[in-house]
């Protein structure tokens, strides 16, 4: 019992010293440094991890000669989601595209829900011009290149630096309004000086600090009589050149605006979607032939056939897809278009992946209204994880 009583106080020793120890190895070496941040000592599963891949194959020829063989490695996005407290989200989406060339963030913003119908959204966030812009991943949609109007009139993916609100209402338990509306950066001169075949807004995009310190305004209003039904309207607006330098008047104030209308409903099999953009832009007459208007259409059939088809994969489900599609240059004048018909077969093994095969019939007209007609062939495979 007395060597009980005389070891004691040394094993007692022994784990105090043990204890501090390992305090200390736990402590961050510096306050607020890389060790000391607030996701390390967070619950398991308070952040959340996802993204999508997408992979291609594509085959084009234009008139009559071969242009691409290729397999694309298209795209790897890394999605995060973490919810803060009841009302304070923070979610990010990190793109690399073609194999790591071009790495950018699409999506990083911070989310403080002040009412179901009013929350707070700031940060690098996906611009409401269009309903495509805002659900542009690739296992969502039927086919694998996105609508021309929706990249070269509505520049997707259109991801701005801003602020602002959103929310939604349900005015009966069947219905359902959504609005977004931000102050954001706008575009920047690229619009009419980076490409040499005159206006071409995506050129514009990636103002990441505002040009001429005069936020633009964006927003989407969205309205659904029923739950499968959705018609939606927006408009993006602002000047994109720089007029002033040290509070001296440089240039005119020229300005550029976008509206887009776009509807998307199902009954049964059939679903139909697709959206119209014009754009009007403010040009300097000194800079020669550019395109003052522009204007892009793409329409959709859907339908889906054989779920269930095969017993080992009973999520399974088939779709045919058409799609019409075209963008006008120059709204006020003949040429400097561009059309595109196709047809695609896709199979989801899941309702999160997808397979498609698109066959595309592609006219292109240059300014002077002659005609390049195109054709290609694709493969592709995308999926959520």
């Amino acid at each position: 019992m007395r060597d009980y009583m005389v070891l004691a106080p040394w094993l007692a020793g022994a784990i105090l010293s043990w204890v501090h120890a390992t305090a200390a190895q736990e402590q961050p070496l510096v306050e607020g440094g890389i060790g000391d941040k607030p996701f390390l000592s967070a619950r398991m599963g308070q952040t959340r991890i996802g993204g999508y891949s997408e992979v291609h194959f594509r085959y084009g020829r234009e008139d009559g000669i071969t242009r691409e063989i290729s397999f694309v490695a298209e795209r790897f996005n890394l999605f995060s989601y973490t919810p803060v407290s009841d009302r304070l989200r923070v979610a990010s989406e990190l793109e690399f595209e073609e194999g790591g060339e071009e790495i950018k963030i699409e999506i990083a913003v911070l989310d403080f829900e002040l009412h179901p119908a009013l929350t707070f959204r700031g940060g690098i966030l996906l611009s409401p011009l269009g309903r495509f812009n805002l659900s542009h991943d690739s296992p969502v949609n039927d086919l694998t290149d996105r609508p021309l109007v929706s990249t070269e009139i509505i520049p997707t993916a259109l991801s701005e630096a801003g602020m602002g609100i959103y929310g939604a209402h349900c005015p009966t338990a069947s219905s359902r309004v959504t609005y977004e509306l931000y102050a954001v950066n706008g575009f920047d001169e690229g619009v009419i000086e980076v490409n040499g075949e005159g206006t071409r807004i995506p050129e514009g995009r990636g103002n990441w600090t505002d040009n001429n310190n005069r936020p633009s305004l964006v927003g989407r209003l969205a309205v659904s009589p029923r739950t499968a039904w959705e018609l939606g309207v927006s408009l993006h607006t602002g000047p994109y050149n720089e007029w002033e330098a040290d509070g001296l008047a440089i240039d005119v104030e020229r300005g550029l605006t976008i509206w887009a209308l776009d509807w998307d409903a199902s009954w049964r099999g059939l679903e139909l979607l697709g959206e119209y953009a014009r754009a009007a832009i403010e040009v300097p007459a000194e800079m020669g032939l550019l395109q003052e208007s522009q204007a892009g259409v793409y329409v959709q059939a859907n339908v889906h056939f054989g779920r269930g088809l095969f017993s080992a994969l009973p999520e399974s489900v088939c779709t045919g897809v058409l799609r019409y599609g075209t963008v006008d240059y120059d709204a006020d004048a003949v040429g400097d278009s561009r059309r595109r018909l196709t047809y695609g077969l896709n199979f989801r093994p899941t309702q999160d992946s997808v397979f498609k095969l698109d066959y595309q019939r592609d006219s292109m007209r240059d300014p002077f209204n002659n005609e390049v007609r195109g054709a290609a062939l694709l493969f592709s495979a995308a999926t959520y994880f």
